[in-house]
């Protein structure tokens, strides 16, 4: 073969294709695990913030049902409506992988101050085990 002329080039650029497709192929296996890990990551952290934010929507709005004027109320039936709101919209809208998320939720009325917490356990995928989650509104009776 004359190097010169290049014939034997085509022969060198089908042996140089068929070895890049088998590094191509073993970079891919070791990037992929790192990818998955990363996206259920991002996955788990996106439902734990949004749990998060409905363990937080649902004490203001059991704070807000709580401190509503209704006559003749006294702190025991102020404390139990502002628990049934939370506990109603907790069970509605919370996400769990693998298990369900009941919250506690405990309301204190303190002089003219309602305040109300909810507390609860999320579950994650896999390595994104267990995340304690809390959330506490207070709101001034009026």
């Amino acid at each position: 073969m004359n190097t010169r002329t290049g014939h034997d080039a085509p022969a060198r650029a089908e042996r140089s294709g068929r070895s890049q497709k088998g590094a191509v192929l073993v970079e891919f296996a070791f990037v992929l695990p790192v990818f998955l890990l990363l996206l259920f990551g991002m996955i788990t952290f996106s439902v734990a913030l949004y749990n998060k934010t409905v363990l937080t929507m649902a004490t203001r709005e059991g704070a807000r049902t709580g401190i509503r004027y209704v006559a003749d109320r006294t702190d025991a039936t102020i404390m139990s409506s502002a628990n049934a709101a939370a506990s109603a919209l907790c069970s509605q809208n919370l996400i769990s992988f693998g298990g369900s998320i009941s919250p506690s939720i405990t309301s204190t009325v303190s002089g003219d101050i309602l305040t109300v917490a909810a507390s609860g356990t999320y579950t994650g995928l896999y390595i994104f085990g267990d995340m304690p989650m809390s959330a506490q509104t207070t709101m001034r009776i009026e």
